[in-house]
Order: structure tokens, then C-alpha cells, then sequence
């Protein structure tokens, strides 16, 4: 008998953590990723409904996009709009591109988020392939339960040869 409460109450605690609602700041920040991810899917797709659900339609929202060339900033949502617009209508003719984000850090302030993420960017061409790497800095507000993007900052890295012996010796310098 002992064994069959046992078993039971096994059972029972695994039902328990299995169906359980998750809460707290692990589903926050699941939620947060999926925002971020839905945004670049929409980029990929040209998809203007699914570029701008994810933003703040507000005149201080910000777009800023950081190159070797200068800085390129959105100020506000009609030029972030805008800028969506020319995206989805951009003729990507024998243009392929995949992203992929990773080395997500994120801070939950109540109802903002700050957000640091890595992303790299393969692009094809006309058989012309390029990797663009970014570290991207992104502001979100908990808007109705929903987390919406009020500033994406992007940086672009360049690509460097041995750039990653030469960080660590900067490091090992510390």
C-alpha cells in the first residue's frame, strides 16, 4: 500500500509542475523573445501588418541604425512607419535572408524592458553571399499585457579577423 501512495503522490507532483501556469520574469522574458523574433520573421516575410504590431505608435518612439557610414535615426512613429512601408515593398528579386538572434541579456523594470541581443544576418545576392553581424539594444513597454518596442537601437560589427583574440587580450589586459 505504502508503495501505491507513493507512486500516487509521484504522479500527482508531476501532474502539478507539468500544468502548472508559468509566471514571473522566465515568462516574461519568453514573451519578450517572441516579440523581437515575430518582428524579424515580419522583416523577412515584408510583412507591414507584422512590422509595425510590435512598435510603439508614439511620437518618441526611435529607431536608430549604427554604421561605419554614421548614424541613420527614425525619430518618431510616422518614420518608422514610413520605413517600414519602403521595407515591405522592397523588391527582393534573387535576395534571400535568414537571421538569427542570440545571447539574449534582459532586465524587467516593472513594466519596461531592456533588452541586449546578438544577431547575424545571412544575405544572398545574385549569388553573392554576406554576413551582417549586429549587437542590437532594444526599450520595450508592457502596454495591456502586450510588450511593444519603443526604441531599437543596431549596431553593425564589423567583420574582423582574429577580432575575438584581440577582445580577450583587451580582457586579459583588465
Amino acid at each position: 500500500m505504502k508503495k501505491v501512495f507513493l507512486v500516487v503522490l509521484a504522479f500527482c507532483m508531476l501532474a502539478v509542475i507539468c500544468c502548472r501556469d508559468e509566471s514571473g520574469p522566465d515568462k516574461e522574458k519568453k514573451a519578450i523573445i517572441s516579440v523581437i523574433e515575430k518582428e524579424i520573421a515580419a522583416y523577412l516575410d515584408q510583412d507591414l501588418e507584422g512590422l509595425d504590431a510590435p512598435w510603439m505608435h508614439e511620437a518618441d518612439s526611435r529607431k536608430m541604425f549604427m554604421t561605419s557610414h554614421g548614424i541613420t535615426e527614425l525619430k518618431g512613429w510616422d518614420e518608422i512607419h514610413q520605413n517600414n512601408i519602403s521595407i515591405s515593398k522592397r523588391d527582393w528579386n534573387e535576395h534571400e535572408e535568414t537571421a538569427e538572434f542570440s545571447n539574449y541579456e534582459i532586465t524587467i523594470y516593472g513594466n519596461t524592458a531592456l533588452v541586449f541581443h546578438d544577431s547575424e544576418q545571412k544575405i544572398i545576392d545574385h549569388e553573392l553571399e554576406s554576413v551582417l553581424r549586429m549587437r542590437r539594444i532594444i526599450h520595450l513597454v508592457k502596454v495591456e499585457d502586450a510588450w511593444k518596442i519603443d526604441l531599437m537601437a543596431m549596431y553593425f560589427l564589423p567583420h574582423v579577423p582574429g577580432a575575438a583574440d584581440l577582445e580577450l587580450s583587451f580582457k586579459n589586459q583588465s
